[in-house]
This record gives C-alpha cells, structure tokens and sequence, in this order.
C-alpha cells in the first residue's frame, strides 16, 4: 500500500482505526466460542446456534467489519478519489457493530422451534441490512467518480453488489422462519446464501484487493491481467448459475455443473498469485507476506474440500456433514483468516503511520511502518495459528470434539497475540528517532 499509491485521498485514521479494533476483539470473541462450544459444533445438523453463533462472529464480525475499514481506506487511494462520506462511514459502523452484537447474542440463546421469538433477530437483521446498503452507497459512489475502472477494481464493486444480495437473502431467511413463504428448503437457501457471501462477496473482494496490493508488496510490474478477467467471467458465471440451482433445481448433476466455473475461475485466480510470487523481486518475505502465502495453500485446500462437497461420492455419504463442515471452516479460518492476519500488518502501520509521520518525512529521524508493532509476536501468532487450524480440520473430519477444543485453545493464543499488536497499532504514541 505504500509505494505508487497516492495518499492524498486517505479518509481520516477515525474513519479506518475502529474497523480493526472491533475485529479483532470479535476474532477473540469467536476463538473463545469455540473453546466453549466444541461439543456443539459437531452436532448433525445445520440450524446449530453455537455454530451460527460462531461463523457470524467471524463472518460478520471479523472479515466483514476488517474489509469495511479496508475499503474506506483503499478505495480512495487506489481509485484516486475521496471517500463519498466519512459521517456516513461512522454511522455505518456503529449500526453494522450494534447489530452484529444483538444478532450473535440472539443465535447464542436460541432454539429454533415453535416457541422461537424472531423479533430481536428482525431487529438486528434489519440494523445490519441498512448498515450494508449504507456501506455500498458510500463505497460504489466513491467508484463510480474513479476514471481508474481496471479490472481489480471491478471485482471490488463487484464484491460489494454481491454484499448487498448476501445480506438481503439473509434478512428474506429470518423472515422466511417467522412466517414460512419461500418455496425452498432451509438447506437449499443456507447453501444459496454462503454461495453469495463466500464466493460472491468475500471472494470477489480478496481478488479484488490483492490484485492492487501484491504487486506492491512483492515488487513486481507486469502481471498477466488476463488471468483476471478469465477469473472474473467464470467467478460470475458460476455463483449466478450455483444460486439459480440452488433456488430451482437442487440435483446433484445440476450443482456439480454450476461449481465448474467456479472451480476454473479459482484455478485461474492462483495462477495469477503463483505468477506473482515466482517472478516476485522481493524473495524474502516478511511475517505478512508469509500469512498471506499460506492463505492461497489454504484456498488450494479449500477448493479439494468443496469439490469433495460438491460432488457427494457414495463412499463418503457418511462423512457428508463433516465435509461440509471443514468446507466452511476452510474459508473462514483458513483462507480467510490467514490472508487477513497477514494483510493487517501491510495496511494497519501504514494507515497509522501516514497519520503520524508523513508531514516529517526527510526532515526528522522516524520509525518505519513495520517498527511500530512487534514482529515476534507476529511470528509466534502465525505459529500458534498454524497449529490451531490444523486442530481444526483435523477435529472436523474426524469428529473429535476435543480436538477443535484444542484448536480454540490455541486460536485464542493467535487472537491474543494479534490483538496486542492491533491495539499496540491503533494507539501508537508519536515518536522521533534520535539521530547518533
């Protein structure tokens, strides 16, 4: 994010800093849900609370709240525009951040069955939806002012326009509970709607950033933009073509037929990163740049699961759940988690530091963005992270409650450690070197 940005139209650090903060306590939060609720999460079925309980922790609370700082901060840096609305950005916040809370909470205490009050879920639903329309007014009429429309920033609005679809089906679903109208099996629309936000929102968007970012950061100049684009029309063609069959037509031949273009499209999107990293002129990467390596091995591993997912053999009928299961927890702790964790410490100390030190730039002695946050305890989060996800595959598959006990043990280990460093960001004391 440093070099060949322009930083003029950086909004204030008020607008970007909370967004980090938030996340990183309900990463915390969903580590120690896990710890607690271990035995819960391998129960047979879909409509678990500790399970919704979780995932909208890290989902909504985690990854979605991190990419809403991220945007307010790249979109009018990378685009060359200022952000529409910081009063707009605040209040998307706290709306979005009030919402998450009463709709984690309302998961965690309910039970699904007739005697279920949806009046607090409605209430969050809402509160959430109106944060997201509000986040994608802001965001798209900032895009929308760009002349930069490349094909990163293409995905970005995408992403956005596929949030705003998530969020909605989401809002249709609690409805749906309350008073059952939709023609559709509860399944059928769960599946249907982590295909928007997982494919949809989350994927488009990573593409999206980390087509801008990487080069940076590893210091490369031309990158074959074409894998982009083949990544981008098959990415559309199959989450369109997966939610429609979903919606009308549930067949496994249906289904498997609609992830193919997701599955090239994928396939393209690592050939574009292994691309990146092979012709790379930075080789030694830093504890970022290595979480964010390990994030596309995850993707890699990801994708094995959902074809496994997808494509339901008969010899594996019995594990069916469990796949499913490590199939999403692959994404979200694995893929996404990892790209995160790494990701922080390219943006979060430049964002304070342009803040702090930009004005003194060859005037004063000053630290460097990577000195105002501790690299060791970076490196030990990215080892006590490793071991926590292979815990929780491991626990999935094999049904084994202790061990993903084990994995928010030591997932609580990570949040920790990336929480010290987080806030060590966030409150960041000005400080001038010395000169000897």
């Amino acid at each position: 994010m440093q070099t060949g940005l322009s930083t003029k139209n950086a909004p204030s650090p008020s607008v970007v800093l909370p967004h980090f903060a938030f996340a990183a306590i309900m990463f915390l939060s969903a580590a120690i849900v896990m710890v607690i609720a271990a035995p819960q999460l391998l129960l047979p079925y879909h409509l678990n609370p500790h399970m919704l309980t979780l995932t909208h922790l890290m989902v909504l609370g985690f990854i979605t709240m991190i990419i809403f700082g991220s945007l307010y901060q790249l979109i009018p840096v990378v685009m060359e525009v200022k952000l529409y609305s910081e009063i707009l950005a605040k209040i998307t916040f706290w709306l979005f951040g009030t919402g998450l809370l009463i709709l984690v909470f309302n998961f965690w205490e309910s039970r699904f069955d007739a005697s279920q009050n949806w009046l607090w879920f409605e209430i969050s639903g809402t509160m959430i939806l109106t944060a997201v329309f509000l986040f994608a007014v802001n965001t798209l009429k900032s895009a929308f002012r760009s002349e930069r429309m490349d094909m990163g920033n293409i995905f970005v609005v995408t992403g956005i326009v596929y949030l705003v679809l998530t969020v909605s089906l989401a809002i249709l679903m609690i409805i749906n509970f309350a008073h059952p109208y939709i023609p559709v099996s509860v399944l059928d629309l769960l599946k249907m709607h982590l295909t928007l936000g997982l494919t949809g929102w989350f994927l488009f968007l990573v593409i999206g950033v980390s087509s801008k970012l990487m080069p940076m950061f590893l210091i490369i100049h031309k990158l074959p933009e074409y894998l982009l684009k083949y990544a981008y029309y098959l990415l559309n063609t199959g989450v369109i073509a997966l939610a429609s069959v979903y919606y009308f037509y549930p067949k496994p031949w249906a289904i498997i037929l609609s992830a193919l273009p997701v599955l090239a499209g994928i396939t393209a999107y690592l050939a574009y990163n292994r691309y990146a990293f092979k012709h790379r002129f930075r080789k030694n990467l830093d504890t970022g740049m290595k979480l964010s390596k390990t994030a596309f091995f995850l993707l890699a591993l990801t994708v094995i699961l959902g074809i496994v997912s997808v494509a339901s053999p008969e010899f594996l009928s019995t594990y069916r759940l469990r796949i499913d299961i490590a199939f999403v927890m692959s994404i979200l702790f694995g893929f996404l988690t990892s790209l995160i964790l790494g990701q922080t410490y390219k943006t979060l100390p430049f964002i304070v530091w342009l803040q702090k030190y930009s004005a003194k730039v060859g005037k004063q002695k000053i630290p460097l963005p990577q000195e105002i946050y501790s690299d060791r305890m970076a490196k030990l989060h990215m080892q006590t992270y490793y071991v926590a996800f292979a815990f929780l595959m491991l626990g999935e598959l094999g049904n084994q409650s202790w061990l993903i006990q084990s994995a928010g043990a030591m997932f609580v280990i990570t949040a920790v450690l990336y929480n010290y460093n987080v806030f060590k960001i966030v409150f960041h004391k000005e400080k001038i070197i010395e000169n000897e």
